[in-house]
């Protein structure tokens, strides 16, 4: 059975973090083990929300915690997106490197959501850019899902066009040896594409956009994504990224017409991706 552990946030209410990734992929037959960077009761798109995040030596118990009891090899993939701070991260980062290092029998891919933000806007402490260098550094990582505000700030470099997109990920490429990269949403001349990058070559795939914003698209996309690639063989591809954007269009355009029907006007952001109502499309 295919399997996979995931560190990322955790809400009670809404599908954002491990909620909006764990049942889709359990969904489509993965083993999925969370641990939750944050213990949140909703997602800070309500206005308000109580809880606490994660600190280092709980993160660090709960991963040690489990190299007693299973070899961390035995996945098949590491995923790590949301956390609340650098140092989190770095404990992450440690934690992950260590198992990854293991030079004999299974190696997991780690597939990195480098969360920042969106739209300009950073949604962490700018602390944790530095961490993230450094977890690409190590050579390690095998796919990273960002956006595009996310992979201009990793990247030092503006994407204003085709040249300078193609140009950014390929030394994106080499510098930090990753052979898979997806942003996940790139602007250009007015049209909004996902743009992948495997083996040398880079390629874009259009977004058939809604004109509204959704709360934990980005999570449910890197889910999508890692599905996509493992059984893709570990290769991220212009028809596997195609099946992935309609699968999220689906999902989101059912989550739009739910809030639209329910509240009888046209909803401009849906707080609670219908994930579960969903569930024919994955």
């Amino acid at each position: 059975m295919k399997s996979l552990l995931s560190i990322s946030s955790h809400v009670v209410h809404g599908y954002v973090g491990n909620r909006a990734i764990t049942f889709p992929l359990q969904y489509k037959g993965w083993d999925v083990d969370a641990i939750n960077t944050t213990n949140y009761s909703n997602h800070p798109g309500y206005g308000s929300l109580q809880g606490s995040a994660s600190t280092p030596d709980a993160i660090r118990d709960v991963l040690q915690g489990l190299h007693r009891v299973l070899d961390l090899n035995s996945y098949d993939l590491i995923l790590t997106g949301y956390t609340p701070n650098a140092d989190v991260l770095s404990v992450v980062k440690d934690e992950v490197v260590q198992v990854l290092q293991k030079h004999d029998g299974k190696i997991p891919r780690w597939i990195v959501d480098p969360v920042l933000g969106d739209n300009g806007k950073m949604y962490v402490s700018e602390k944790v850019i530095p961490v993230y260098k450094e977890i690409l550094s190590t050579g390690l990582v095998s796919l990273i899902t960002p956006n595009q505000f996310e992979f201009e700030i990793l990247s030092d470099t503006k994407i204003s066009d085709w040249q300078s997109c193609e140009s950014a990920v390929t030394a994106f490429a080499e510098r930090y040896k990753v052979g898979n990269i997806v942003i996940s949403s790139v602007e250009i001349d007015h049209q909004l594409c996902c743009v992948g990058y495997m083996d040398g070559k880079m390629f874009s795939e259009p977004i058939h956009k809604i004109d509204c914003n959704f709360n934990g698209c980005g999570d449910l996309f890197t889910g999508l994504i890692a599905n996509s690639y493992y059984d893709n063989g570990y290769k991220i591809t212009p028809g596997s990224i195609a099946a992935v954007l309609q699968t999220l269009y689906n999902i989101l355009q059912l989550s739009y017409d739910f809030e639209f029907e329910k509240s009888g006007q046209v909803p401009k952001v849906v707080k609670d991706i219908k994930v579960v109502a969903a569930k024919r499309y994955l």
